[in-house]
């Protein structure tokens, strides 16, 4: 399994990935956010303690200064961002505010009486000077830069990330594995005759699943072996009957009433032949193994055209591919023989290459299948007698669809380019 299906956003592994990465992203986002408020507080006490003892160094120095030459000592003490003033009154419109600036005014209140005037998000206020009068201050603290998204701070998140991703990816693989083989078991149901057991490893809700699945599995393979055996056994006992009534028909004299008997028969055996056929297939166990498919499109063409019949084959020389050789031959004849039987000439079977996968058509001139009957066509016993004809027993269709099916690929009734039906086969090419 690749790197991309398993870590895919919409996959298990890839979502478990998701919520890791991504929790260990927010938890570390958060706790640099963190990080960074608290060293912008503890810039912000640092300042308020270099502001105070600025304050109130300038307050001592004017202590000892007359009165009228106060404000010009207090003044030279002012810094960028820090205006200091003398005043003989506190300032006019005192704000109490002690959450702001706590450290300041503590350290402030400790030499004298405090006025606080908080103006915006400035530290403004008053200290009362030794000398007389007070120290008017005003300073605006460091702004808050808010969180610095810096390249640097993300390499660690980034390289912790990366090495999550190589640690559980392949955890990931081995724990998701049982579903996996869920998913291609339930795939696989329907299209095995004789389809295998899955283990019952990994967590306990894997294990009960696959041995439900298992349990069912099981069921249905045992229901239709039991269908398919009384739907054989009914169709063996027809042909007693059968050969009885043909029996006394050979009595009768020779006439219309002689033969419209007898070819009532003949289409009554080929239905029992046919259909014990179906059912056999159904139950039989052919290995699949490489083979050239080419050859076998070749080989049906050259002997429906030794029979007389317009028929070609159009494509290349060698075509191998795994597949049950004689499954596919008796597919690809049958419907040969629709399209000779129900159809017009020319008749041609092609074959190419898409991709990853084998397509097989194989057309005809004949009047074709309406399309909202196409998808009844397809199941077993079913004639479309207005449209394909009255003879025939109604399994081309239905087995050469089991035998796309079988394979891993697909059927589909088309219209051919020439007017006629075509029927499309698509099987993996491995």
């Amino acid at each position: 399994m690749s790197l991309w299906n398993l870590v895919r956003p919409d996959s298990l592994a890839g979502r478990t990935m998701l919520v890791l990465v991504g929790g260990l992203t927010l938890l570390d986002a958060g706790s640099m956010l963190i990080h960074d408020r608290a060293l912008h507080r503890a810039e912000l006490l640092a300042f308020e303690t270099r502001l105070a003892d600025r304050i109130l160094a300038a307050s001592a120095v004017s202590a000892g200064q007359p009165e009228a030459e106060r404000d010009t000592v207090v003044r030279e003490w002012s810094l960028p961002g820090l205006e200091l003033r003398w005043r003989a009154t506190p300032p006019s419109a005192p704000v109490a505010a002690p959450h702001r600036f706590p450290e300041l005014f503590e350290q402030l209140g400790e030499s004298g009486p405090v006025v606080r005037a908080m103006v915006g998000a400035a530290a403004s206020g008053a200290v009362a000077a030794p000398g007389g009068g007070w120290i008017h201050f005003a300073a605006q603290p460091p702004p808050y830069a808010g969180f610095p998204v810096k390249p640097g701070h993300w390499l660690p998140v980034s390289a912790m990330a990366l090495g999550i991703l190589l640690v559980a990816f392949p955890i990931l693989g081995w724990m998701t594995q049982p579903l996996r083989r869920l998913a291609e078991a339930a795939d696989r149901l329907g299209r095995d005759p004789r389809p295998a057991k899955l283990p019952t490893t990994g967590p306990v809700e894997v294990r009960h699943a696959a041995q439900a699945f298992n349990a069912m599995q099981a069921r249905i393979a045992r229901l239709i072996e039991d269908r398919t055996e009384a739907l054989a056994a009914l169709s063996h006992d027809f042909r007693t009957p059968l050969a009885r009534l043909r029996l006394r028909a050979g009595f009768l004299p020779p006439g219309q009433e002689r033969a419209e008997i007898e070819a009532e028969v003949a289409e009554m055996e080929a239905m029992v032949a046919g259909a014990l056929a179906y059912f056999r297939e159904g139950r039989d166990a052919e290995p699949s193994v490489d083979t050239d498919l080419a050859a076998i499109l070749q080989t049906l063409a050259s002997e429906a055209s030794d029979g007389g019949h317009d028929v070609a084959y159009l494509g290349p020389a060698r075509c191998v591919i795994p597949l049950r050789r004689v499954a596919a031959k008796r597919a690809i004849r049958n419907l040969v023989t629709n399209a000779l039987q129900h159809g017009a000439p020319p008749v041609r079977i092609t074959l190419r290459r898409e991709g990853r996968q084998a397509v097989i058509d194989v057309t005809d001139r004949g009047p074709g299948i309406p399309a909202n009957r196409r998808e009844q066509a397809l199941a077993p016993f079913v004639r479309l007698d207005p449209s394909r004809g009255g003879s025939g027993v109604g399994l081309g269709l239905t087995t050469a669809l089991r035998f796309a099916t079988a394979e891993g690929g697909d059927l589909e009734l088309r219209e051919a380019e020439l007017g006629g039906l075509g029927v499309r086969i698509a099987l993996p090419a491995g």
